[in-house]
């Protein structure tokens, strides 16, 4: 029997047909990634979690660009993506910083910091897959920013502590990064983020940063990741401030002099 030899149109539309799997196989590395990086942070290895979980991220911003590009995007992608970045972004973070801080000096409240990151981190995704779309911002630092943050700083210094100074460092970071997660404040989103029309001084903040990540990777990743989780807070203290000062510049010497008057007629 001589098998007939498949037409370029037919195997056009098998590949099409099974263009699902491509950027299904590229969250099956993101969750591959964090697998390994809570491998590696139970052995001691934190410098290989760290890679680990950058990898990770890196995926993460990788699968959809490609689900979108192949018109591969399903209900099912969806989910296993939010799955895959509650082992990566939730839990491996959580377990890193329990074995960089924690384990030595303050195992038990250290079980609860970590525990409250990585819950703060599933609630946040859970967050996400419920509200609408929106291209230019995040409600709640995004669960990728968080988990580099907690990289950049177990990579400052990347060997297990024992003193309660690092446990305090690890309560600190945990909690405030938790609480931005699922938070309500505006973080930008890197999608809309183009030098186009950008001022000069931001390009030459960018562009020392980008070299300081080059000279001395741990210090630039942890400044970069800093910035962007202040970011969030600092855009809605800026809001806020002209209000602020708004109302207390309305109360001049005159204006108080003449609520004084009013509260004494009134007695």
């Amino acid at each position: 029997m001589v098998e007939r030899k498949l037409t370029r149109q037919e195997l056009k539309e098998i590949l099409y047909r099974r263009r699902y799997a491509v950027p299904n196989a590229v969250t099956v590395g993101n969750m591959f990634c964090g697998f390994l990086a809570i491998m590696y942070a139970s052995s001691g290895r934190l410098e290989k979690a760290v890679v680990a979980i950058l990898i990770a991220i890196l995926l993460d911003g990788l699968d959809g660009r490609v689900a979108r590009r192949l018109n591969a995007t399903s209900k099912f992608g969806v989910e296993f993506d939010s799955f895959s970045d509650v082992v990566s972004f939730g839990l491996a973070p959580a377990v890193m910083m329990y074995h960089w801080a924690f384990q030595r000096v303050a195992d038990e409240i250290g079980v609860a910091f970590s525990f409250l990151y990585a819950l703060c981190a599933a609630s946040r995704l859970a967050r996400f897959n419920i509200s609408a779309e929106n291209l230019k911002s995040f409600s709640g630092l995004p669960t990728p920013g968080a988990a580099a943050f907690i990289v950049a700083l177990v990579y400052s210094a990347p060997y297990e502590h024992d003193t309660y100074l690092m446990a305090g460092v690890g309560m600190v970071a945990s909690a405030c990064i938790a609480y931005l997660m699922v938070s309500t404040v505006e973080f930008m989103s890197i999608k809309q983020f183009k030098f186009t029309g950008m001022k000069m001084r931001m390009r030459i903040f960018i562009g020392a940063i980008i070299v300081l990540v080059w000279i001395k990777p741990a210090l630039g990743l942890l400044t970069l990741s800093t910035v962007y989780a202040a970011s969030g807070p600092y855009i809605r203290v800026r809001g806020y401030l002209p209000r602020w000062l708004g109302g207390w510049r309305s109360r001049t010497p005159e204006t108080e002099s003449q609520e004084s008057a009013e509260r004494i007629s009134i007695h």
